[in-house]
């Protein structure tokens, strides 16, 4: 595991992090700047995500949401609190697939196998495996501009998952989603959010998901978590369960409260 505490990121033990956590934020801050010009993003933020766990972390746009997930991948350091999340880097997917557009699909996968140090038959092997997961056989060979938006990003999270399993598969890995479906039509949007509660169920991939959108975080998540308006802080958390329903008029609900108190 690795444990970062205010600017400062040691390496610990698995055995070292209370309970089952593949992810654990206590008292988390994140100030940009210095002095009359300091912007504060997050503030006081503690968070465990299990092994395995579908967290979703929701709230209003500048709340800080995309800030936590880059502290958590480790593309930036925490100024105050302990972060502590496995080793290595999570892996990332963005609202844009960012795939590589003179490489195939194929290719594109095997990329993080390939730094792994994954020979090259094996490596392509495990691409076609992770492709055949997303729904893409046989399109290996095609180059992301032959494809649609929904089948780019169907590749990128074949991609993410590939460097959060590991060339084994062997899973454990951590894969930080920002609003990965924001930029898609509703009908492509709601066919991959199907794919990926199918695809989560069949790898044990720990995900933290980004939105602000209250029906995705319900339909997704076993956890939502709702963050107020920056500085963010945990103000909120729901287990989901059968009524969903509900469970979103609910969260719903204090989001707009979240968001007037902000205003006011």
């Amino acid at each position: 595991m690795t444990t970062t505490t205010g600017t400062e990121t040691t390496t610990a033990d698995v055995s070292d992090v209370p309970g089952t956590a593949a992810v654990r934020l206590t008292g988390i801050g994140k100030t940009f700047g210095s002095g009359t010009d300091a912007v504060t993003a997050l503030q006081n933020v503690d968070l465990a995500v299990g092994q395995g766990e579908f967290v979703c972390l929701l709230g209003a746009s500048g709340c800080g949401k995309s800030t936590l997930l880059n502290l958590v991948a480790g593309l930036d350091e925490p100024t105050a609190g302990t972060l502590t999340r496995p080793a290595g880097s999570p892996s990332f997917m963005f609202q844009e697939s960012a795939l590589l557009p003179w490489l195939t699909a194929g290719r594109n996968v095997e990329l993080p196998l390939q730094l792994s140090g994954l020979s090259r038959s094996a490596r392509r092997e495990r691409a076609a495996e992770l492709l055949s997961l997303v729904r893409l056989d046989g399109l290996a060979d095609k180059r992301p501009h032959e494809l649609s938006g929904g089948m780019r990003q169907r590749v990128a999270l074949a991609r993410a998952l590939a460097a959060a399993t590991g060339p084994d598969g062997s899973g454990g890995g951590v894969l930080l989603m920002d609003e990965p479906f924001a930029a898609l039509d509703a009908i492509t949007r709601d066919a991959l959010q199907g794919e990926l509660l199918r695809v989560w169920r069949a790898t044990g991939t720990t995900i933290v998901f980004v939105t602000h959108d209250v029906r995705e975080a319900v339909r997704l998540a076993q956890r939502v978590v709702l963050l107020s308006s920056r500085p963010g802080t945990v103000v909120g958390e729901w287990t989901v369960g059968d009524d969903r329903d509900h469970l979103h008029d609910e969260i719903t609900v204090r989001l707009r409260q979240v968001i007037a108190s902000h205003a006011a």
